[in-house]
């Protein structure tokens, strides 16, 4: 009894009131609690890591396009210091000629041999001594042609064998030329992306040519005339679809160097019917409620105005 006397009134000590039930269970939540905690920052880490991670990849592949991008305009800058007069072979001896040199000469030979038979002919007594004296002079002046300080004169003698070396050196320069082109990567098929800019890129021979290009087999297939005549307009076409490209580039610039919106401009160009119809239905919407509103705005405003002066005037008289 004294003791409860003593203690009345008094608060109890919360480790004399908490029983240990509750105490374990306090524990108990915060070791929870602070689990949650270290699950939460771990999960904000790894998020964090991941967003990173991606954004690493991100940077990685746009330096990654911006160099390829960069490289491909490189090559297209290559273009125009290209020799087309070389890929188009323009001085390239045709068969035509290279026929009436190959006769020209036949007939010189020929002209030769006949000469000397008839002078032969005549030291044997065959013929008469003055055809004889005669085919022996022509025959020493045919002779003479051949030297080589009179060929120049005589251009239907050395014309053959100068056309066929020509063949044969501009055949190796051309083959020369597009080997060290195409170089260890190819050459033609980077520039394919060009076929946006001009659709000619698109026929499928250009296709086969730029297949060979990535196969690095296209050395072996250029054979004949026509296929280095597929590779000249290959690259003609090309740099076409390169001009296209900076044309159109300067037209967008121009474009966004104005005060109005591009895509507006593009969808009145490509339907100016459309275009034209808003003015003309919004006329009618604007003049109509001025021409009927004036009305019945001015017979409230006048007429008290008149009644007003009158019974001013009645009044002063």
């Amino acid at each position: 009894m004294n003791t409860t006397d003593e203690n009345y009134g008094q608060t109890p000590h919360p480790a004399e009131t908490t029983p240990p039930s509750s105490f374990a269970s306090n524990m108990k939540s915060e070791t929870e609690e602070a689990k949650e905690s270290r699950v939460a920052r771990e999960r904000e880490r790894l998020r964090w890591e991941e967003e990173e991670r991606q954004r690493k990849i991100e940077e990685r592949e746009k330096a990654e396009r911006e160099r390829l991008e960069a490289e491909r305009r490189a090559l297209y800058a290559e273009l125009e210091n290209v020799d087309y007069d070389l890929l188009a072979l323009l001085d390239y001896p045709t068969d035509h000629e290279i026929y009436a040199a190959k006769r020209s000469r036949t007939l010189w030979f020929v002209a030769l041999g006949s000469a000397l038979f008839l002078f032969l002919a005549s030291l044997l007594s065959l013929t008469s001594p003055w055809v004889g004296g005669i085919a022996g002079g022509l025959a020493f002046v045919l002779w003479l042609t051949h030297g080589a300080g009179m060929m120049a004169y005589f251009p239907s003698l050395n014309r053959y064998p100068q056309l066929v070396m020509h063949r044969k050196r501009l055949k190796k320069n051309l083959i020369e030329y597009i080997r060290n082109l195409e170089g260890r990567q190819g050459f033609i098929h980077r520039i394919y992306p060009l076929a946006q800019h001009n659709a000619r890129l698109g026929a499928r021979r250009f296709k086969r040519l730029a297949l060979m290009s990535r196969e690095h087999t296209l050395l072996a297939n250029l054979k004949t005339l026509q296929d280095t005549r597929a590779y000249h307009e290959y690259m003609v076409e090309a740099l076409r679809g390169y001009k296209e490209l900076l044309q159109k580039e300067k037209e967008d610039a121009f474009v966004q160097s104005m005060d109005f919106d591009p895509d507006l401009l593009e969808e009145q160009a490509t339907h100016p019917e459309e275009a034209a119809t808003p003015p003309s239905t919004a006329a009618p919407t604007t003049t109509e409620p001025n021409t009927a509103s004036p009305q019945p705005a001015a017979a409230p405003t006048t007429r008290p105005a008149a009644q007003s002066v009158e019974d001013i005037l009645n009044k002063d008289s």
